[in-house]
Order: C-alpha cells, then structure tokens, then sequence
C-alpha cells in the first residue's frame, strides 16, 4: 500500500456522471469504500491512476474497480429484481 492515497486528492475535474467539476478525493471514495469505476476513464490524463490504484488496492478490489461497467440495461433489470425481491418479502 502506498504512503498517502490522498496525494491526489487536491486535483479536480469535470465529472461526466454528474455535470460538474468534483476532487479526485470524492473520486476516490463515493460514497463507498471502492472508487468510482469510471476512475480510470476520467484520471488518466492528469496522473497515473491505473499506477495508483494498484499501489493502494488488494488485487481483488484492483480488479473491481478496473473491471468494465454493466450495461446500463443489466443494471437497471438487476435494479428492478431487487425491488420486486424487497416488496414479496415486505408483503409476508
């Protein structure tokens, strides 16, 4: 693991999911405890990210966040199931 994963932290871009310009540090952690996937996507032309990522992740969560997106299609069927899921068993 590296010494400071909030080294780069302090940059700042457009970010394409939300419109608007946001730190690498709300990258690195959005909510969750893994970065964004599009991480690599939006960063390379600023740093190294693939570099950094591997420098501060297992290689399990490495292969996470550099894996491709679903599709959006996968994601909202799967998104639908869990509700359907989550209303049966409410209704029990």
């Amino acid at each position: 693991m590296a010494d400071d994963i909030t080294a780069n932290d302090h940059r700042s871009r457009r970010c394409p999911i939300l419109g608007h310009d946001i730190r690498f540090s709300y990258c690195r952690q959005p909510g969750r405890l893994l970065p964004c996937g599009r991480v690599g996507d939006c960063w390379w032309e600023m740093f190294d990210v693939e570099s950094f990522i591997r420098a501060n992740y297992t290689d399990e969560q490495v292969r996470q966040i550099l894996s491709a997106p679903k599709p959006k299609v996968l994601s909202l069927i799967e998104l639908i199931q869990q509700a359907r899921q989550a209303g049966q068993k409410k209704d029990r």
